[in-house]
């Protein structure tokens, strides 16, 4: 929690909010109004365009933001989810609440005490849950009981059907009309009966934990904090196991742990400075209003939950899938009617990184080509379900793991031993000279070219060594005055100009467009590209072992490298020597591992089945390698497109997770990069609220 209360800290110091834009929060009730509007008074002086409009149900609410109605409200993990699905702009968390200690909660099934009843008997009883499509009333139980009736839910029909044949009756706030059962526990009058919202008195962890106190359903399915200190006596837990436990036991018996309840606002970066304008009134107002409480109004959990403590600012890039996590995703996804889980015969959708690689893969006939702005956003693309693969280099291998991918296939460069399929896939991180008089220690004020921010050979190698050896510090590395011009492909041009003042971008016309972008767009990006970079403009290249010679020697074809000889070229030594070119063995910065495929682990199988299938056809040696060819760019007037034109082959990861596939040293040697400044992805991956 360290790195999170310091961001709570920074957010919580006094600003100016006088000139602050409106901002408009929803609520779904007269009470949740109310509350607001008290909220509207007491910031008044330093929020005077903020204001509160009513909706029926958080649904409401959710089209409303979406359709600038509205601009925020507070849902739960279900609500994020429907919210993240919806088209353009979808909704996005960026605030969390905080319980006991933690942004996530347990989710329990409560029974009095001595009812005897326990997981196992729960068929035929009378359940009471918080609303339909929330998290702990309804999608983990729910999903628990699928998961242990495994051939009861025919996925033809809607969940509820099964939910009404397993329960004798219900109250789910929110139900069809369709599914009466699941509304005869109600206590509604009216239109207001079993609707999803307070003015349904059993809605909610209160209502539901009403239901269950006033003896008009057996089981209710809440929070951990729900069941009030003074009544604890008088209820217990059902554990998975079959048992049943104290209350205050929830660590040891809850049916799952769930993320906490969010802030949700639109996700376009023109709301951006809105969002942080709303983090700042939310920061403020938890200090002066009794934002948590609300025993004013004769309610629970108006706007917050009562039960939170503080709330927790969530990383910029933190999207509804990062917040949520895979595993609570895909248990959703398990639980919505007529979710298609993807057969075999349906194509894997590749994420290419810029336009040349987005051409080469449209001849690719196995896969469906999907286009990411570059290796990170590939990285979402994959987490939130758009695309399903992308090959890798070491460094956003470490990103990618952190967000919950998982390698499948690594590139392999030994030529030799390609057919044994080997283990251990890896190749030299090396720093090349055309200057032979230059050494490792005499790079200060020269000028640099890398293959991108945050990617092996070109960044992290080269740039953790300066660290190490205090030539740079870990808080300047994107600001060092260490070199004097670079191109860094994947910099922010705006923050660090000098990181992209050689960069060169694609000339359009009279104009330079794409300028140190993180793509094949930028004719400096990548090994190749850097190697350019080095030949036109710099003074070293931070590269692959293989990098020289395939652009040299006659095996360049492009004007740039046409010409172009291995011998004019120098290795720097870690020991301040330097060394011809094809000394690499023992002329190297490090040995790092191989640029390697990931997905999501659900679909881990069926990437690697296609893989191992097009190597046979594409591959080195595939029966149809002159139609199309995994490990060639030449056709398409690039180099290092989709794979790396230097793999000779892809042999399979035998380890289920980024971290046995980078090792310990090289997982610390991110670390310790990033020990200063971490990356907006990484840090949104690296947020764990369950």
């Amino acid at each position: 929690m360290t790195l999170l209360r310091a961001v709570l800290l920074l957010g919580i110091i006094s600003f100016s909010f006088a000139a602050g834009s409106a901002i408009k929060w929803c609520t779904v009730s007269p009470q949740e109004q109310k509350k607001c509007n008290d909220l509207k008074e007491q910031m008044a002086d330093d929020f005077p365009k903020f204001s509160c409009i009513q909706k029926q149900s958080s649904d409401s609410c959710v089209t409303a933001i979406k359709d600038r109605v509205a601009d925020a409200i507070t849902l739960d993990g279900g609500d994020i989810y429907k919210g993240g699905l919806l088209p353009q702009p979808r909704l996005k968390p960026i605030v969390a609440e905080n319980i006991t200690g933690e942004s996530c909660y347990y989710a329990v099934a409560v029974v009095k005490k001595g009812s005897g009843i326990t997981i196992n008997t729960l068929r035929g009883k009378k359940s009471c849950h918080t609303g339909l499509g929330k998290s702990a009333g309804w999608n983990i139980p729910i999903g628990t009981i699928i998961e242990r009736n495994p051939n009861q839910w025919n996925k033809e029909d809607p969940i509820e059907t099964f939910v009404e044949k397993f329960f004798l009756s219900s109250c789910v706030p929110g139900a069809s009309s369709k599914f009466p059962k699941l509304c005869a526990l109600c206590k509604g009058s009216g239109s207001n009966r079993c609707q999803r919202s307070h003015l349904e008195p059993y809605y909610d962890y209160s209502g539901a934990f009403q239901c269950l106190k006033d003896g008009v359903g057996e089981v209710a399915f809440v929070k951990h904090t729900t069941v009030p200190a003074a009544e604890k006596a008088n209820y217990e837990l059902l554990c998975l196991d079959g048992n049943t436990q104290p209350i205050n036991n929830y660590k040891q018996c809850h049916w799952a742990r769930v993320p906490a309840h969010a802030v949700v606002v639109r996700s376009d970066s023109v709301d951006d400075k809105k969002n942080e304008e709303i983090w700042r009134f939310l920061s403020l107002a938890q200090r002066s209003f009794k934002l948590f409480n609300s025993d004013k109004y004769k309610r629970k959990d108006l706007m917050f939950k009562d039960s939170t403590e503080v709330l927790i600012h969530l990383p910029k890039e933190t999207d509804y899938l990062l917040y949520l996590g895979t595993n609570y995703a895909n248990a959703l996804k398990a639980i919505r009617k007529g979710r298609k889980t993807g057969s075999l015969s349906s194509k894997i959708r590749w994420c290419t990184i810029g336009e040349p690689e987005k051409r080469k893969c449209d001849t690719w006939t196995a896969v469906n080509c999907v286009e990411g702005f570059n290796a990170e956003d590939c990285i979402k693309q994959i987490t939130s379900g758009v695309a399903d693969a992308v090959s890798l280099d070491g460094g956003q291998v470490y990103v990618g793991g952190k967000c919950g991918l998982v390698p499948v296939m690594a590139e392999y460069y030994n030529k030799s031993k390609c057919s044994t399929q080997t283990l251990n896939s890896s190749y030299y991180a090396v720093a090349v000279v055309k200057n032979s008089q230059l050494n490792w220690e005499s790079l200060r004020g020269k000028k640099s070219c890398h293959t991108g921010v945050g990617r092996t050979a070109g960044w992290n190698v080269p740039m953790g060594r300066l660290i190490k050896n205090n030539k740079i510090r870990a808080c300047d590395v994107y600001n060092s005055t260490y070199f004097g011009e670079s191109c860094a492909p994947g910099a922010d041009k705006n923050l660090y100009p000098k990181l992209c003042s050689l960069c060169i971008g694609t000339r359009k016309s009279l104009h330079i467009e794409n300028k140190c972008d993180a793509n094949n767009n930028e004719r400096y990006f990548g090994y190749s590209g850097a190697f350019r970079c080095l030949v036109e403009a710099g003074d070293v290249a931070f590269v692959k072992h293989t990098t020289v010679l395939e652009n040299t020697d006659g095996n360049g074809h492009l004007d740039w490298n046409r010409n172009l000889q291995s011998s004019n070229y120098r290795l720097l030594c870690k020991d301040g020597t330097t060394a011809p070119v094809n000394q690499y063995l023992s002329c190297n910065l490090a040995t790092v591992p191989a640029h390697a495929v990931m997905t999501r682990p659900n679909m881990k199988e069926q990437v690697l089945k296609l893989l191992k299938s097009e190597q046979l056809k594409h591959g080195r040696k595939g029966t149809e390698v002159a139609t199309f060819n995994l490990f060639s760019s030449e056709r398409f007037s690039g180099k290092d497109l989709l794979f790396k034109d230097s793999t000779q082959c892809l042999v399979e990861v035998p380890v289920t997770d980024y971290k046995g596939f980078l090792s310990s040293s090289y997982i610390a040697a991110m670390e310790g990069l990033y020990s200063c400044k971490v990356p907006e992805l990484l840090e949104a991956c690296s947020f764990v609220s369950c």
